[in-house]
């Protein structure tokens, strides 16, 4: 019998090292601060040293607190492994997908149909709440992922695409819209995350905003919902509007140019030795990220929005693999 810490206060002790503060850890993790006060004596008890330091404005770990946070997070991401592992041994044949809530809804799952046609043998599993640190243990074999990107990486293997933005509308707003400049005669939908993507665009189309009329959307979602239903345009990434524009509910009056950052696909290595794994790769790469797709002929700009574009951003490979 192992003579070790309860594990759970193990566990809760690696949670907690990550907060300010007891009260803000016990906020977020649905606690009472009594209760992760305590716990967190029982824990200095059993090793008879101090894991942290009180003050008036919250908690600091100590020098043994820093080393137990470290030996912790190295045997729970041996222990998360191995339990992944023993699971993907029996799982059979499927895929377990993470992305953003934004790029699974609109990127991905409206296009999933293609890949269950042609396998209909592999079960999907989605994930929206991920992250690269999920992808190194194992609890994801495939993560998509748009935006900055820390690093080290926890994982090598990757595809990259050049993301693409535009304006997109309902058909009938396209009467009065016939130049990057008529933008400004209707309301520009923002996403609350993203104020600055209409800035954006204007930047690589060399058009000016500044007397625009701005409606903001807490979600991406919504803002494209205000988009279809004609209330004004909204900027979008290309691939997250593909599926709307061939049902022909949006329409991209300007095209989509390229801007500064890419939208990954992470592999898991362990999971690549997976037949549905790879699968599904090959799939993605050619349905999801994909240059003929990126260039459809509904996404074809305006010569001189293509030109303002090529003038103001690096010229970048389309698809590019780390490995």
């Amino acid at each position: 019998m192992r003579k070790l810490p309860i594990l759970r206060s193990l566990h809760l002790f690696e949670a907690v090292s990550e907060f300010p503060s007891f009260s803000r850890a016990a906020e977020r993790l649905n606690m009472t601060t009594g209760a992760v006060s305590y716990q967190m004596r029982l824990l200095e008890d059993w090793f008879g040293r101090r894991l942290f330091v009180r003050h008036s404005s919250g908690v600091r770990l100590t020098s043994d607190g820093e080393q137990l946070k470290r030996n912790c997070a190295n045997a729970f991401t041996m222990l998360e492994k191995g339990c992944y592992e023993l699971r993907r041994r029996h799982a059979g044949r499927s895929v377990v997908v993470g992305g953003s809530t934004t790029f699974l809804s609109h990127g991905l799952l409206p296009r999933i149909g293609r890949f269950r046609k042609l396998y209909p043998d592999i079960d999907l599993v989605f994930e929206s709440e991920a992250d690269l640190d999920a992808l190194a243990v194992g609890a994801l074999d495939v993560l998509f992922f748009a935006g900055p990107l820390k690093r080290p990486l926890p994982v090598r293997d990757a595809h990259a695409s050049n993301e693409m933005i535009g304006p997109v509308c309902a058909p009938a707003t396209l009467e009065a819209i016939k130049s990057p400049e008529d933008i400004l005669s209707i309301s520009l939908l923002h996403e609350a995350d993203r104020l600055d993507a209409w800035s954006e665009w204007a930047s690589a189309a060399a058009i000016c905003l500044q007397a625009s009329r701005k409606v903001v959307f807490d979600t991406f979602s919504l803002a494209l919902e205000a988009a279809k239903s004609g209330l004004g345009a909204a900027i979008s990434s290309q691939i997250l509007v593909r599926s709307n524009l061939e049902k022909g509910e949006l329409v991209a009056p300007f095209g989509f140019v390229p801007v500064n950052r890419s939208i990954y696909m992470f592999v898991n290595g362990q999971a690549r030795n997976s037949a549905a794994v790879k699968q599904f790769e090959r799939w993605a790469l050619s349905e999801i990220l994909d240059r003929d797709h990126q260039r459809s002929p509904f996404a074809a700009p305006p010569r001189q929005v293509k030109q303002a574009a090529q003038s103001k951003l690096p010229d970048r490979p389309l698809l590019a693999s780390s490995r």
